[in-house]
């Protein structure tokens, strides 16, 4: 009888073990309470579109080294964005008669396919972080805008206001990580990367 309660005690220790360790796995990727990061009681600024920030936690440490390569990545993507596409269009390269257009645009072209892919993998990176998975849904957004201005810039019709919803969205992502404790900053890819995609 007495190796029959011990037994009984011993599944029911484990089944709490068990139960605990779910729970903090749930804690650790969900939202913050109160705007603070997790052990710290240091208020953090939470990045817009984080109101389902659980939904994209469900590949935690599903990829190796995945903050160094979030940084490689998102960096690339920022770079190219930044140095390619935002900034020729705010000087006026690519409009008509501009010098240099027609080389700028196709920079351009590449730079948002490149960065597209290049948030893409961040993005997979960003998942398997407990704490960068809770930008899941910027990235999607970032995306998405690229996509869509990729094909204006293409087809001429861009506008200020498209640059600045799509430079908004990579700034979100940016200052997001950076308040999720890993800063991003650009790196501008060879002439190689973008021609190669990686």
């Amino acid at each position: 009888m007495a190796g029959i309660g011990s037994r009984r005690a011993l599944n029911w220790l484990v089944s709490a073990l068990m139960l605990l360790g779910s729970i903090e796995a749930m804690a650790g990727c969900g939202p913050k309470s109160a705007g603070m990061a997790a052990g710290s009681g240091t208020p953090v600024s939470a990045a817009p579109s984080t109101a389902s920030a659980g939904a994209g936690c469900q590949q935690v440490n599903s990829v190796s080294f995945d903050k160094t390569k979030f940084v490689l990545h998102a960096g690339l993507a920022f770079g190219a964005f930044h140095h390619f596409i935002y900034t020729p269009y705010k000087n006026g390269s690519f409009a008509a008669g501009a010098h240099g257009r027609t080389a700028a645009l196709v920079k351009a072209g590449l730079a948002g396919a490149f960065t597209v892919h290049e948030l893409n993998i961040a993005k997979q990176d960003a998942e398997s972080d407990p704490h960068l998975c809770k930008l899941v849904a910027p990235f999607d957004e970032a995306s998405a805008g690229l996509s869509g201005l990729a094909a204006k810039i293409k087809d001429g019709t861009a506008g200020p206001q498209d640059l600045d919803k799509v430079n908004g969205q990579v700034t979100t992502l940016q200052q997001g990580s950076a308040a999720n404790g890993v800063p991003v900053p650009d790196q501008v890819p060879s002439d190689a990367q973008l021609a190669g995609g990686a």
